[in-house]
């Protein structure tokens, strides 16, 4: 018999499952009394893990549909996916810690409905806790069956946790991304980068952030052109970034390609 006591409750805007976006909203986590002392020092961390119950979910079934990213694709196991079915319904998030009032915890994001128990919170490491080079089936599901609105958000969260700052940079490097996995026909995680010596940083990090692409597996280069280029074994695409600074970065992801690059 295993003990498994919740260390306090979540508190958010989204009610049912069903409405809960893949990339979770800002939440409130509210530390019961008799934990506040576990508390002492989660100030000093920026991101933690919270490790929730979903409560409501079904334990039953082994495969299921990622139905949130297309109710067209083949059943998978429940331990391939992030589906909250699953035979212990624990959830697993990595959010930032927005601000801590005495019991509240101010997170964003959490992908956890409105009542949710917690289990535990533990402090997020950049050193243990990511793999930068890692590749999953989830994120290949979503950039491959999902509306471009959505693709966009995802991409645009997965360059923000890798740069720091949702700037208009970020945004475009997201566009940019996504269309040249759409005109080449490829994976997000498969182009190759060569950004010019002068290249925005912010714009760089985005396109690291979501490409994986690095010096040392050989997908990143620089040179004297002022273009962005992407390209596979067969083929290229090239990008002439105009200047977004001062731009708002949920506007710069509405925006239509031409405002944001020529393309060649």
């Amino acid at each position: 018999m295993y003990d498994l006591k919740p260390i306090g409750t979540v508190q958010s805007t989204v009610t049912q499952s069903r409405d809960m976006p893949l990339q979770g909203v800002p939440a409130v986590i509210n530390v019961f009394d008799e934990f506040l002392e576990g508390l002492t020092g989660i100030e000093s961390d920026t991101h933690i893990n919270v490790i929730g119950w979903f409560d409501k979910a079904d334990r039953t079934p082994l495969m299921v549909r990622p139905r949130k990213i297309s109710p067209q694709l083949e059943k998978r196991g429940v331990f391939s996916l992030r589906s909250p079915a699953r035979p212990n319904p624990l959830s697993l998030t990595a959010t930032r810690l927005l601000k801590v009032d005495g019991p509240l915890l101010y997170v964003e994001p959490l992908d956890l409905i409105d009542g949710s128990p917690v289990v535990d919170i533990k402090p997020y490491s950049a050193g243990w806790d990511t793999i930068f080079w890692a590749r999953d089936v989830h994120s290949a599901l979503i950039t491959q069956h999902m509306a471009e609105e959505q693709v966009l958000a995802e991409l645009f969260r997965e360059a923000f946790n890798f740069h720091g700052e949702k700037c208009a940079a970020i945004a475009v490097s997201a566009k940019i991304a996504y269309d040249a996995a759409q005109a080449l026909e490829t994976s997000v995680r498969d182009i190759r980068l060569r950004l010019p010596r002068n290249v925005n940083p912010h714009l760089a990090d985005g396109l690291v952030g979501v490409s994986r692409a690095t010096m040392g597996n050989a997908r990143l280069t620089f040179s004297e052109d002022p273009d962005v280029r992407i390209w596979t074994a067969t083929r290229s695409v090239s990008y002439r970034v105009f200047d977004v600074s001062g731009s708002d970065a949920q506007r710069v992801l509405r925006m239509s390609s031409d405002q944001l690059f020529s393309k060649r």
